[in-house]
């Protein structure tokens, strides 16, 4: 499977939760639209058109059913995610996770909970990690 092409807008994105959010396999354009509809005012048009550029750029497939077809995200939440994150830190950050934290950190305030989390992720990846020789 080829990787999906660019990167997502905010209102491509919200299509993708509603994929990934639908219990079924998939969703109708109509179950997105009502999906999103419950949170914002959206004409089924515009989420028609923007379905229909994310199956042409490789982020949606299509499926014919008995009930018309249903669209499948190429991948899950987690590859979606990591994919994106990653293309974001190799653009803005030259590739640099450590300068992402560093800029998220001088941006806000942690509280005591955020700390420990960001501590226990780090623990982990330093300790799955083997040296380099």
């Amino acid at each position: 499977m080829t990787d999906p092409e660019g990167t997502l807008t905010a209102a491509q994105h919200e299509i993708l939760q509603a994929i990934w959010n639908t219990p079924k396999s998939g969703a109708t354009v109509t179950e997105i639209w009502q999906a999103i509809g419950e949170l914002r005012g959206i004409t089924r048009t515009t989420v028609l058109n923007q379905v229909d550029r994310l199956e042409k750029r490789g982020w949606l497939r299509r499926e014919k059913t008995p009930d018309g077809f249903r669209y499948i995200a190429a991948k899950d939440r987690e590859q979606a995610t990591r994919g994106l994150a990653e293309e974001f830190v190799d653009t803005f950050f030259d590739g640099s996770a450590s300068e992402l934290v560093m800029s998220l950190l001088g941006s806000r305030k942690l509280n005591a909970e955020e700390i420990a989390k960001l501590r226990q992720l780090l623990g982990s990846k330093t300790r799955n990690r083997s040296p380099k020789k």
